[in-house]
């Protein structure tokens, strides 16, 4: 159903738009009044086009192409003008696509050419909507007035389209009103050329347009290149928590890629090797080794021939052996090792290629091992991988002392942000989250996804009040989140229970938990958005150094009275 009311959304501005486009050379205040010369028309095609491209505020309308509409009134009319509006925003927006595709090849393109379409009919209803207008005060009032009256009823028209789009699709209604201002300043800019053409004559008009348009275009150049280097940005730190996993996993992986380092090399002679994982999760992940070297991450860089043998002889370019190891069918490593072809045994291949099978088995092992343990939208470790690291600490610190705290964090309002927005927004929200609770850990610290949208970290070797503030600084980064929705900003907060030993006894490392979640709900009944660190007996010390009474806390006895 909801897919029927998206269609029909988009397809009526552009069954209308085309009806009226037809009908125009008969209407009288729609119908061409002139021509202009084929130079000018260039010129407003593309500076229409260079003020489409230019969307600093992420606007679906014609932007500062709007410029171009009291020009190509003044020469043609409200029909021809309308056309040349809606060609100006098709042409601009395949221009942008075919440029980010460019630029980023496996980029989605979030806009179909069905909706490009729609804002293209959105653009000729209401441009035709602006010439009626400007026909009519022209006509009964002369010019003075006209183009400001035509650009009210443009916006006028656009945004009473946009509520119409939003109601057809039962969605909430957000009008990008600063989007449109946009729309306004290219109007103002376009009745100033107007006047200068009518008055100084089109050539002048057509110096102004050009003018304008070049300085649109380095303003929509600089944008396109800061956008860029956001991408790049993002991509970079994508790239450095790739293989931010949990140590122990990882570190099960690297004693591995060693494993099958050494057995390789007792039956192939290599100077260099090399390992790069693929499975999902992994994909940036790659160590390198040489033949008597330690295990590092990256990938070598040997040069184009091996080395040089003692005596007379022939450099030799490198020989790479490279084989994929495969699970189910599915690639997920590949190990390459340069060789030496002036000293490489053709049966020392063959029993490389009898170990691979045994590689890829273990290599299978590992990463099913990982996935069994890792919640796979988060990243962070599941609920029931917590138990066995949870027990070691606690038996740790009492063999050995020192202390361990568990933070407990539940996003505040996690339902309102489902039902408002989807579930997809809101794993979104958790992602965002467990990266800021993942970034801060220690090495040996732990995050877990403990439910639906609670996560607990387990922190060894600090106490509670230590614990305490780290939890505040973790919540302060959440309340930071620029997380947004659909240009909104959606505010992202949590509640935080913290819990430690040996500061409260316990008879368990669960009840550490417990704890944790007694703090966890005086948070949540104290208004939310802060964080509390259970003392016992119904205490709490929140992030500013104040102690809390909870009003389930138990009065202390009287003593006895041995006379009344």
């Amino acid at each position: 159903m909801k897919r029927r009311f998206d269609l029909w959304a988009s397809l009526l501005p552009i069954v209308v738009a085309g009806l009226l486009l037809a009908l125009a050379p008969r209407l009288p205040w729609l119908a061409p009044t002139g021509q202009p010369s084929p130079g000018l028309l260039l010129v407003l095609i593309a500076a229409g086009v260079a003020g489409a491209s230019h969307r600093p505020l992420k606007g679906e309308s014609l932007g500062l192409g709007t410029m171009v509409l009291p020009s190509a009134l003044l020469l043609s009319g409200a029909g021809p003008t309308a056309a040349l509006g809606a060609s100006c925003f098709v042409l601009a927006e395949l221009g942008l696509r075919l440029l980010r595709r460019r630029s980023a090849p496996k980029a989605t393109e979030k806009r179909g050419l069905l909706r490009i379409l729609e804002s293209a009919g959105r653009v000729t209803l209401a441009t035709l909507g602006a010439g009626a207008a400007w026909a009519a005060v022209r006509f009964l009032w002369g010019s003075a007035g006209s183009f400001a009256f035509a650009a009210f009823i443009y916006l006028f028209i656009w945004i009473g389209l946009e509520i119409a789009d939003r109601k057809i699709r039962k969605q909430p209604l957000r009008l990008p009103l600063p989007a449109f201002a946009l729309d306004a300043v290219g109007w103002v800019l376009g009745g100033f050329v107007a006047v200068a053409g009518s008055v100084g004559g089109w050539g002048l008009a057509a110096a102004l347009l050009a003018g304008l348009a070049l300085l649109i275009l380095e303003a929509a150049r600089n944008g396109f290149l800061l956008e860029r280097s956001s991408h790049r940005i993002n991509d970079l730190e994508r790239l450095g928590r790739a293989g931010d996993r949990l140590g122990v996993k990882e570190a099960e992986l690297v004693q591995l890629v060693k494993r099958i380092r050494d057995e390789s090399a007792k039956v192939l002679p290599y100077h260099w090797y090399h390992f790069e994982a693929l499975a999902p999760g992994w994909e940036l992940k790659s160590w390198r080794s040489g033949s008597e070297g330690d295990l590092e991450e990256g990938v070598p860089d040997p040069g184009n021939h091996a080395p040089v043998l003692p005596g007379f002889h022939r450099r030799a370019a490198w020989q790479i052996v490279e084989r994929q190891l495969r699970s189910s069918g599915r690639i997920v490593a590949r190990v390459r090792f340069w060789c030496d072809p002036r000293k490489l045994d053709p049966k020392a291949i063959d029993l490389l290629d009898l170990l691979i099978p045994q590689a890829s088995l273990s290599v299978q092992r590992c990463f099913a091992d990982q996935e069994a343990q890792e919640d796979p939208l988060t990243g962070a470790l599941l609920r029931r991988a917590l138990e066995p690291r949870l027990n070691q600490a606690y038996s740790r610190v009492l063999q050995n002392g020192g202390a361990m705290s568990v933070v407990l964090c539940d996003i505040d309002h996690f339902k309102r942000i489902n039902d408002t927005f989807g579930h997809a927004v809101g794993d979104r929200a958790l992602v965002a989250v467990a990266e800021v609770l993942k970034g801060s850990r220690r090495d040996g610290d732990l995050c877990c996804r403990y439910g639906g949208e609670e996560f607990l970290l387990l922190v060894d070797g600090i106490g509670g009040e230590d614990a305490l503030s780290m939890a505040e600084r973790l919540r302060r980064s959440v309340e930071e989140l620029a997380f947004e929705v659909e240009g909104q900003r959606v505010p992202l907060t949590f509640s935080a229970g913290v819990a430690s030993f040996p500061d409260l006894y316990m008879k368990s490392a669960a009840e550490l938990i417990l704890f944790a979640d007694e703090a966890l709900y005086e948070s949540k009944r104290r208004g939310r958005n802060r964080c509390l660190l259970d003392l016992g007996q119904g205490k709490y010390l929140d992030a500013e150094g104040n102690v809390l009474t909870s009003g389930e806390a138990a009065t202390a006895q009287e003593p006895p009275r041995i006379f009344a």
